[in-house]
């Protein structure tokens, strides 16, 4: 078989594939992509399918299935119901190389196909992948995905092998859980510095009027935003995760740092921070005031806020089209990310490091509301801030605890140079300190660092 492979769906829709290669993990992979002509003459963005050729597979050995997929995508988008970025379509029972849904991301360009600008790639997801992304937006599923296959910013290769990011039940402590989030799938918001950025396509423009018209002081509210396009680095966050990170393309300057979200709140004062994978903003009466009046007149905005920082919203009127397609990178970096105050901050006596979630698969969500346990585990790093305030050794533990509705059981794990009566001291200052409310049983790990190295 010669390549491209064009195969004739009917009369106006034809797809080409492509047999191509790519580094992947630690070698070059064969892959075949699929590539739509005729979906244009409907209004619907041409697509890209990309499937990686299992390493005991004949190249030749072309999947039809993709061909009746394709077919099925056309007449409905000849009905009228058009896919957009951020839309999903669920694939019927059977689903398609076991996957039964997938997205519609802007398409990633590989090297060796032809210019892949204003298609649709589309990426096959399991049904609980499909639910998280339902419960906590896009984007963060795709950064899940990104560094799951180290893969910048996100892969729209698919392969059977992929098994699911999630377990059955999976509902994480986080600020998307417990709070009500909108929706602005043609937006995006990104970090420069010292300034927030919301790119807020126009047709995302009334319901985020609407949503701050009657937002009140001290309420707050989440928008899910699309994946930056312009980001070379990108928020990632999972359960238990305190402080900032993000994963990057190798050579990323880390300039431009793209959210899953953005959340507003009227407060006292205007500021902006890293809040899990995306950005928490508040504003003053004054600045809120402000910020209303350009949405009411459909305009863009910069606000200098009191803490040094810009917030500038740019409303996107510009054609539909879809961002230049990004070139694919084959390896993923992982990168903390320093706010501010940080930079210049003097190193803590005691550092608390991420929880480790020891529940199984339950999640903790189920059984503890997360600001009380983060708050919980705040308390316990302030009491061993105070009682080790004189201690000029490094050493290293962590606290495993076992939390019922009526009892805590506290477990000391550390080397054995550390001294006995350290760790009976240790574990009786926590038993003493106020624990949060619970269903169940939860089982976490605090890890310390005490006078921690740079």
């Amino acid at each position: 078989m010669q390549f491209p492979h064009t195969v004739t769906i009917d009369h106006s829709l034809t797809v080409e594939v492509h047999l191509h290669e790519f580094f992947l993990g630690d070698r070059t992979r064969l892959c075949w992509t699929y590539l739509t002509k005729g979906m244009a003459t409907h209004g619907q963005n041409e697509m890209a399918l990309s499937l990686l050729v299992d390493d005991d597979a004949e190249p030749a050995a072309l999947p039809k299935t993709p061909l009746k997929m394709f077919k099925l995508l056309h007449e409905r988008t000849a009905g009228d119901r058009q896919a957009n970025l951020g839309d999903s379509t669920r694939l019927g029972q059977t689903g398609i190389f076991g996957f039964p849904c997938l997205f519609y991301v802007p398409a990633i360009q590989f090297e060796g196909l032809p210019r892949l600008d204003d298609y649709l790639g589309l990426v096959l997801v399991h049904e609980l992948e499909y639910d998280y992304a339902r419960q906590y937006g896009l984007t963060r599923l795709l950064s899940r995905l990104g560094k799951f296959c180290s893969s910048f910013p996100y892969p729209t290769w698919n392969t059977q092998a992929r098994p699911s990011l999630f377990n059955a039940g999976t509902r994480e402590i986080s600020l998307l859980t417990e709070a009500g989030h909108i929706s602005l799938d043609q937006s995006t918001v990104e970090q420069a510095r010292d300034e927030l950025l919301l790119h807020l396509a126009k047709t995302d423009l009334p319901r985020f009027t609407q949503a701050l018209d009657t937002l009140e002081p001290d309420q707050l509210v989440i928008f899910n935003t699309a994946f930056s396009r312009a980001c070379d680095t990108s928020l990632y966050w999972q359960e238990g995760q305190q402080q900032p990170g993000a994963y990057a393309a190798p050579d990323a300057s880390g300039d431009i740092i793209g959210g899953s979200f953005i959340s507003i709140s009227r407060q006292a004062v205007d500021a902006f921070a890293i809040s899990e994978d995306g950005y928490s903003a508040s504003f003053s009466h004054d600045q809120f005031q402000r910020l209303n009046e350009a949405l009411i007149q459909g305009v863009g905005i910069r606000l200098e806020l009191n803490s040094g920082q810009r917030f500038c919203l740019q409303i996107e009127t510009g054609s539909s089209r879809l961002p230049p397609a990004r070139p694919y990178q084959p390896v993923a970096a992982w990168r903390n990310i320093k706010t501010a105050p940080e930079l210049h901050a003097e190193r803590p006596r005691v550092m608390m490091h991420e929880f480790i979630n020891l529940s199984g698969t339950n999640s903790l969500a189920q059984r503890v509301n997360r600001e009380e346990l983060l708050a919980w585990f705040e308390r316990i790093h302030e009491a061993l801030e105070t009682a080790l305030s004189e201690e000029d050794e490094h050493f290293d533990f962590e606290l495993e605890l076992a939390l019922y509705p009526h009892q805590l059981l506290v477990k000391v794990i550390a080397g054995s140079d550390l001294n006995p009566e350290f760790i009976d001291f240790t574990r009786s200052l926590v038993e003493q300190i106020e624990t949060c409310s619970v269903t169940s049983q939860i089982r976490v790990r605090l890890p310390f660092s005490i006078n921690p190295e740079e």
